[in-house]
């Protein structure tokens, strides 16, 4: 397929919540793209800071800001369906507040985006001062390049902020369901759709601080001290919504579902402790682990819910 150059239009979704501190310079890098053929899409979900203020001061010197401010808050999830909702690009890109991204960043994108319905990038993590923290995501996960969906079933490698991907996958995507981050679902509809092709490059500084919404770093003072995020409800959602999507795979995601649907009956869960080891290769795919690593993540799904009362 030909590349598109600079011919299409490209929607930046940018969400915002009292992100006073960040904001100006998020702005300032998205809109000196070298990609020019762009719009960038804001929608605030009700701050109360400077925020709404800052967007505006743009806006009058940026024709292609457009700038929708909630009339309460949605949240994260449904504030980023608004955004979605007003973009009319081809391709989209996901946008946080508090990041920044390099000036090459859409260019280098949208070069790639003509075999896959979904291309990400690596990310730089830095501080809340904006200097580096000598970390990056693909140091922390493996990213995967393909078509199989059964990777995105348990684990996930592509962060919103790092992705563009064609609109035609909203059609499908949304809503977003609750019972994981946006991105995620994202994920697995893009590789049940077209595919998604990993860039190796650094194309986002991608700020981890106390008020961010995701923690791949594991930094928050409070997270050793969480119990397990997802509970066995919110996983038989997310299997659920998996197993609904139509794809090569929804005869395997239907069976995990009606599998996993049964644990809290079961002492041993033999079939699913089965089922990731010979698909280790695909489900286990993203986290850093050898062999051994991957038998042990099978063995949590060996165990029933019945017994994990007794022995939890």
């Amino acid at each position: 397929m030909e590349n598109p150059g600079n011919n299409i239009v490209v929607s930046v979704a940018l969400t915002t919540f009292n992100g006073e501190r960040f904001i100006r310079q998020q702005l300032q890098s998205v809109l000196n793209q070298t990609y020019t053929n762009l719009e960038l899409i804001i929608s605030d979900d009700g701050s109360t800071d400077a925020t709404i203020d800052i967007i505006k001061e743009f806006q009058t010197n940026w024709p292609n800001v457009h700038f929708f401010v909630n009339t309460k808050g949605k949240g994260i999830k449904r504030n980023f369906e608004n955004a979605l909702e007003h973009c009319n690009g081809i391709y989209i890109a996901l946008c946080d507040q508090d990041d920044y991204w390099v000036q090459d960043k859409i260019e280098k994108m949208v070069s790639k985006m003509d075999q896959y319905a979904l291309v990400y990038h690596d990310s730089l993590f830095i501080n809340e001062e904006g200097e580096s923290l000598n970390k990056n995501i693909s140091g922390k996960l493996n990213c995967y390049t393909g078509h199989n969906p059964e990777v995105f079933l348990l684990h996930n490698c592509i962060s919103g902020h790092a992705t563009l991907f064609h609109r035609k996958l909203l059609t499908i995507a949304l809503p977003f369901p609750e019972s994981r981050y946006h991105d995620w679902w994202l994920a697995f509809i893009a590789a049940s759709n077209g595919g998604v092709v990993y860039l190796p490059e650094v194309l986002v500084h991608y700020r981890q601080h106390q008020k961010s919404k995701t923690d791949i770093l594991k930094r928050k003072k409070d997270f050793k001290h969480q119990k397990e995020i997802t509970k066995y409800k919110e996983e038989l959602e997310w299997y659920s919504q998996c197993a609904m999507v139509e794809n090569s795979r929804q005869h395997f995601f239907k069976r995990w579902k009606d599998h996993y649907s049964q644990r809290p009956q079961q002492w041993f869960s033999f079939w699913l402790f089965k089922t990731a080891l010979k698909k280790r290769t695909t489900l286990y795919a993203i986290p850093k682990k050898g062999l051994f690593g991957k038998f042990l993540l099978a063995l949590k799904l060996f165990w029933g819910l019945k017994i994990k009362k007794i022995i939890g």
